[in-house]
């Protein structure tokens, strides 16, 4: 008889680009239908790979910030102790309370530490999306998140692949951070986009989404030798 692996449960936030980015491919299949689908540049088109550039961005600033979040609330569930979450996570944390040292948060009887825990994660959120720039979800701007948030530090560092370096990769991100600011802005005055960039800077988040999500899972599991979800291969993210 044979033995049945149990798959480990689909990613939520993996769910959530999914989802997204069919809201993209929709967009090309007009593209199709409105331009057809021989060689050549297309004329009456270029509000739709506009419009699907900025929706690529929304997509992965969405899943920036829905991973951070599944993240540390995972790692929040499983904790028996404090000690789940590394020293400088602490850190910040507890300086909303213990001010000069006056209370030691960590020794807070029954689950006070994850109430503390909890609303740290409200203020980082808080910090860097609903206040802060996270609409620009940047290679520095990630790295700042995850490291106050759930204690992945440099989590950019990890964004490089066969004939993709790690600052080629960065620039990458920021180009098309750049590309989506102007087309905002200035929409008929911004440089053309073809199909074959939509395509491109797809594919492209999609490996940024897989390299992120594998790295967080990493970390959770040297902090709570658990897995949460499944890993992800370049190319299993549609």
């Amino acid at each position: 008889m044979a033995i049945r692996r149990r798959l480990r449960p689909a990613a939520p936030h993996v769910l959530g680009i999914q989802k997204n980015m069919s809201e993209v491919a929709r967009l090309m299949d007009i593209h199709t239908i409105v331009a057809g689908a021989g060689p050549g540049r297309k004329r009456d088109v270029q509000v739709l790979n506009k419009s699907a550039i900025i929706i690529t961005l929304a997509c992965w600033e969405a899943y920036v910030e829905d991973l951070a979040r599944n993240a540390f609330e995972y790692m929040l569930n499983v904790a028996s102790e404090p000690s789940i979450f590394p020293d400088h996570v602490l850190a910040v944390a507890g300086k909303r309370i213990a001010k000069a040292g006056a209370l030691d948060v960590w020794m807070l009887a029954d689950d006070g530490w994850k109430a503390a825990l909890s609303a740290h994660k409200d203020e980082i959120l808080n910090k860097y999306i609903v206040k802060g720039s996270f609409n620009t979800p940047s290679c520095k701007n990630i790295d700042k998140l995850y490291s106050e948030l759930i204690g992945l530090t440099s989590a950019s560092r990890e964004f490089y692949w066969p004939g993709m370096s790690n600052d080629k990769a960065k620039k990458k991100l920021q180009d098309l951070i750049d590309l989506r600011g102007e087309i905002a802005h200035r929409v008929e005055s911004s440089k053309s986009v073809y199909k074959k960039d939509v395509e491109g800077y797809q594919k492209f988040i999609k490996r940024l989404a897989v390299i992120l999500h594998n790295r967080t899972i990493a970390l959770i599991y040297a902090r709570t030798k658990t897995m949460p979800w499944r890993l992800y291969r370049h190319g299993k993210i549609h």
